[in-house]
């Protein structure tokens, strides 16, 4: 349903939130933590940061970091900037049997607006506390 885009792009920006506060943090980091090419990486930042859902700064001690805090930026932020618009049918074609057509149709509508409001209620803080507590849960 989603692409590789959503998925490193949301294990980068976790991370980010993980590194918080200990400054920017650069892009071979990120790609090397979460096993993910740096140049496809770098490519998806970019996209990021042109969404203002990161910041980078330049030089030797440059690198990316959240725009905003971890709780205000939602999941749903994240995959629409790499993505673009969430949609489950994209053209319906017309059937003989229309009322087949509307309930079939009312149905991926039901399930695009779940999925989509359950993106925007998880935020990359949500995901953050989620892999916290999974690290304790193996150290216990």
């Amino acid at each position: 349903m989603f692409s590789a885009k959503a998925h490193y792009g949301l294990k980068a920006m976790v991370y980010l939130a993980k590194c918080g506060g200990q400054g920017p943090v650069q892009a071979k980091e990120i790609a090397s933590s979460q096993k993910v090419p740096v140049r496809y990486l770098e490519l998806l930042l970019s996209q990021l940061k042109k969404a203002r859902l990161i910041n980078s700064n330049r030089g030797k001690l440059g690198g990316y970091f959240l725009s905003k805090s971890a709780s205000a930026i939602t999941v749903l932020d994240v995959i629409t900037s790499l993505e673009g618009r969430i949609t489950f049918i994209s053209s319906h074609t017309k059937n003989e049997d229309e009322r087949i057509e509307l309930a079939v149709s009312d149905f991926w509508n039901k399930a695009e607006e779940n999925l989509i409001n359950y993106l925007a209620e998880t935020s990359i803080e949500d995901l953050l506390q989620r892999a916290d507590m999974d690290e304790q849960m193996y150290y216990i």
